[in-house]
């Protein structure tokens, strides 16, 4: 942990500040805990705080932990390539110069769910001059540092984002990318991110589309079955499904509606066979430029975790009325609704 961190951590439990109470010797703290105010003391275990509260959601914990813990270098760098052209478009800011362009003026930037922590490390490498706080509840925290720590303005926390160590109208932008909808709460999850946002600040937030009605349907009916499940046994779910959905790629099969099914959300028009089962009916991921595991991981991520919740674009809207941002940019796609919003100055 860089000693800069505690002009920007306070305590989850009552946003008092935090003191180093213990260190290791060194520029850097690798052991140690901060203490708050109110006495309250969260340790540093090789170099990242750990401020977890203990009501914090441990399955959803246990499930992206068990998930990281699965995934090599290699395949964390096909991860970021194809998440980073990803983020820059549904974001509205075009490409990389767009998003330079717009970190250019963001002093203080959190990432909430940070993961294995390349889109910080984005943000800090685009932006030299900003801070950029990393805060993910899972494993995947020590991933981060471990590839991303050394990084003169990154910080990674282990924390829960419903119970973040920041306060409020702190931040000049937050992002929270693919993260909320795993939450128990979605909208109470953007309401704590958007208070962290200081006037003329940014939110950019993904999260889930409700999807196709029989897709749907298919979602809840398995995710009632493979989130009760040992992690172990839903990785084997997770090999079966990715199967049907590289065997149906393979296929290379297509099919031409002309009068679509309405009913179903499915249009006129061609239709490659795998992603219309995907999106219409089952979801059943499959991308050539992956490896094999890293698409077993992919489904997985949708079928174990303990929360994955679909919404609307009015609903995504009405968040951000709710917490007084005007929407700069909404894409909306087959997978889901990513907004960035502003907080008038």
């Amino acid at each position: 942990m860089k000693p800069a961190l505690l002009e920007i951590l306070t305590c989850p439990h009552d946003q008092s500040a935090l003191r180093l109470a213990r260190a290791t010797n060194g520029a850097d703290v690798h052991e140690g805990s901060l203490r708050c105010e109110c006495g309250h003391e969260w340790p540093v275990r090789e170099s990242v705080p750990r401020m977890v509260p203990d009501e914090s959601d441990q399955e959803t914990f246990e499930s992206f932990s068990a998930k990281w813990a699965e995934v090599t270098p290699e395949e964390v760098r096909q991860r970021y390539r194809q998440q980073h052209a990803w983020y820059v478009e549904r974001f509205g800011f075009g490409d990389e110069n767009g998003l330079r362009e717009f970190l250019a003026d963001k002093q203080l930037v959190l990432e909430a769910g940070t993961g294995t922590g390349g889109d910080a490390a984005r943000f800090a490498e685009l932006a030299p001059h900003s801070v950029v706080v990393g805060l993910d509840l899972s494993g995947a925290i020590d991933v981060a540092q471990r590839e991303f720590g050394d990084l003169a303005n990154v910080h990674f926390v282990q924390a829960d984002l419903m119970r973040p160590p920041v306060g409020p109208a702190q931040f000049d932008f937050v992002s929270s990318d693919q993260v909320i909808h795993h939450t128990p709460d979605a909208p109470r999850a953007f309401a704590t991110l958007a208070e962290r946002v200081r006037e003329g600040g940014h939110l950019a937030v993904y999260v889930y589309k409700v999807k196709a009605p029989l897709r749907e349907l298919a979602d809840d009916w398995i995710r009632m079955r493979s989130t009760g499940v040992s992690a172990d046994e839903c990785m084997e779910l997770a090999r079966d499904i990715t199967e049907l959905g590289r065997e149906l790629s393979r296929a290379a099969a297509t099919v031409k509606l002309e009068r679509g099914v309405p009913l179903l959300d499915i249009a006129p028009g061609e239709h490659d066979v795998q992603r219309l089962i995907y999106w219409s009916f089952l979801k059943c991921f499959w991308n050539d430029d992956f490896s094999e595991n890293l698409n077993v991981l992919v489904n997985f991520d949708w079928y174990h975790p303990p929360y994955a919740s679909r919404h609307t674009e009015d609903e995504l809207r009405g968040w951000c009325d709710d917490c007084g941002l005007s929407v700069s940019h909404m894409d909306v796609s087959d997978s889901g609704l990513s907004v960035l919003a502003r907080r008038e100055a």
